[in-house]
């Protein structure tokens, strides 16, 4: 778990600092899907 929310973290710091527009939105939708995964788990905790 701490392993996925250190992947989010990093994600969206690169999409902070990302300079294209296709760049940014890949790496927002990554760090999208690693949210889903992130609820998932933590629904059954």
């Amino acid at each position: 778990m701490k392993k996925l929310t250190k992947k989010y973290a990093e994600l969206l710091h690169q999409a902070s600092i990302a300079t294209g527009r296709k760049e940014a939105v890949g790496l927002l939708h990554k760090a999208a899907k690693l949210q889903t995964k992130l609820d998932e788990n933590s629904t059954f905790d």
